[in-house]
C-alpha cells in the first residue's frame, strides 16, 4: 500500500476505537470498526468457525481493512487525501455509500463501485475541493439519519478530522513546503471559525424572528377573522424561521468542529 495508508489507518483506528455494542447501532456488535457480520463472513471464507468480534485478532483486523475496504475502493489508485476520505467513509458507512460520496463529488455515475471512470475523474480533479465536497455530502447524509441524535456529535467530529487530515495530505502531495503547510491549514481553521460564528449569529436572529412572529400573532391577531390561507401562511412563516434556526445551529456546530480539526492538524504538522 502507498505511504498515505498507514496514516489513514491511524486515523481510522482512533475514530473507531475498540469494542462496542450500542443498542441503537444498526451494525450491532463492532470492534475496531468491524461489525460482527463482516467478521463472520471473513472467517467463513477462511474455513474458520465463527466467534465474537470481540475476539478479533490484530492480524484479522488489518487483513479485513485491506481486503474488504481499501482494495474495494481502490485506495492505491486514488489521489492523496481523496484516498483517506473515501476509505474512512467506506469503513464508517459501507463501501457502496463511501464510494457514492466520492462519485457525487466528482459528478460521475454514482453506482457505488469504483471503476476506471471514477479513477480517471479523481485523477483530474482538485483533490482539496473534492475532499471538502465529499465530507459535506457525508455530513448531509448522516444528519438525515434517525440515529443522528445519538451518534451525531461523534460523527461530526470524525468527519471534520478526516477532512482536515485529507486536505493536509492533498496539500503535501501538491508539494507545499513544510513551513507553509501549517499556515495553510490554520487559514482553513480561521475560515471555518468565521463561518461558525456567522451561522450562530444568523441562528440567533432567526430564532428571535420566529419568537417575535409567534408573539405578535398571538397578541394582535384575530384568528377568527383570518382566512384559512392567511393562517397557513402565518404559521408557515414562523415554522420556517424555526427550521432555519435549527439548520444554522447545526451548521455552526459543524463549522466549529472543522475549525478545531484544522487547527489540530496544523499544530501537529508544525510540531
Amino acid at each position: 500500500m502507498k505511504s498515505t495508508y498507514a496514516r489513514a489507518m491511524r486515523g481510522i483506528r482512533i475514530s473507531e476505537g475498540g469494542y462496542s455494542n450500542h443498542p441503537r447501532d444498526p451494525g450491532g456488535a463492532t470492534n475496531f470498526g468491524i461489525i460482527q457480520s463482516v467478521y463472520d463472513a471473513f472467517r467463513k471464507s477462511k474455513g474458520m468457525s465463527q466467534q465474537s468480534v470481540r475476539l478479533i485478532s490484530e492480524a484479522e483486523v488489518n487483513e479485513i481493512y485491506k481486503t474488504q475496504y481499501a482494495d474495494k475502493v481502490r485506495y492505491d489508485e486514488l489521489p492523496a487525501g481523496i484516498d483517506y476520505a473515501t476509505l474512512d467513509g467506506a469503513v464508517n458507512s459501507g463501501v457502496s455509500r463511501g464510494t457514492k460520496w466520492l462519485q457525487s463529488a466528482l459528478s460521475v455515475s454514482s453506482d457505488g463501485k469504483i471503476g476506471s471512470q471514477t479513477i480517471a475523474a479523481a485523477g483530474k480533479a482538485d483533490a482539496i475541493v473534492t475532499v471538502k465536497s465529499m465530507c459535506a455530502k457525508r455530513m448531509s447524509f448522516l444528519r438525515g439519519l434517525s440515529i443522528f441524535s445519538t451518534f451525531g456529535k461523534g460523527w461530526t467530529s470524525r468527519v471534520a478530522r478526516v477532512e482536515a487530515e485529507s486536505v493536509s495530505m492533498a496539500m503535501e502531495a501538491r508539494g507545499i513546503s513544510a513551513k507553509s503547510l501549517p499556515i495553510a491549514l490554520k487559514t482553513e481553521a480561521d475560515h471555518a471559525a468565521a463561518s461558525s460564528k456567522s451561522a450562530k449569529n444568523s441562528a440567533a436572529a432567526s430564532g428571535a424572528g420566529a419568537a417575535g412572529s409567534a408573539g405578535t400573532a398571538t397578541q394582535t391577531t384575530d384568528w377568527s377573522n383570518l382566512a384559512v390561507a392567511e393562517s397557513i401562511l402565518l404559521i408557515g412563516a414562523t415554522v420556517g424561521l424555526v427550521v432555519l434556526a435549527i439548520y444554522l445551529i447545526h451548521r455552526s456546530r459543524v463549522q466549529k468542529e472543522r475549525a478545531a480539526a484544522y487547527a489540530a492538524v496544523a499544530a501537529g504538522v508544525a510540531a
